[in-house]
């Protein structure tokens, strides 16, 4: 059923939504007053024909979008100046089209991006981007080394303090 609303709203905006955009690009969905960050899932409710038109394509092309938070709240159709450079590449869950024709998607953030440029020729906002890969560096010996660490001071701390389940002090470490 979805697929069939996708493909009457996406003709509606416009003849050009029968191409993907190329691989290298991201589909942008502009939002309001909303941050999306790496392993976060949020609702996001879209109410544009544009934004619309950007997830159906996604969820058609089973391709990741960008989320993009606006820079002023009241403009109604944003472009690329209105948006801030830096986002989330995220994956669509969900997408619901409720009874009164409202449309919301559930996403997970997965990777941090900053737009290198917009691409012309959507009816939807596409740009190049560049991936931020996460300041974490790989487990290395001495992380575990603390985790372990404050691992086993904290079941020490819940040792000593009365009325602690015993399920939690039994609970597995691995």
């Amino acid at each position: 059923m979805v697929e069939t609303e996708a493909t009457q709203t996406a003709g509606d905006v416009g003849d050009a939504v029968t191409t993907s955009p190329p691989p290298d690009a991201l589909i942008i969905i502009p939002v309001r007053n909303l941050v999306l960050f790496p392993g976060m899932i949020v609702p996001v409710a879209i109410e544009r024909q544009r934004s619309i038109a950007a997830a159906q394509r996604a969820l058609r092309d089973q391709r990741q979008v960008g989320i993009l938070m606006q820079r002023d709240l009241a403009t109604n159709d944003p472009i690329a100046i209105d948006l801030h450079r830096m986002g989330t590449v995220a994956n669509i869950v969900r997408y619901i089209t409720a009874p009164d024709g409202s449309h919301h998607l559930v996403c997970q953030g997965h990777k941090r991006f900053e737009v290198i440029e917009y691409l012309k020729g959507w009816p939807f906002l596409v740009a190049r981007v560049r991936q931020i890969s996460d300041a974490a560096d790989p487990l290395t010996s001495d992380v575990e080394a603390r985790f372990l660490h404050l691992r086993n001071q904290a079941l020490e701390v819940l040792q000593l303090l009365p009325q602690v389940p015993q399920e939690l002090v039994g609970a597995p470490t691995s």
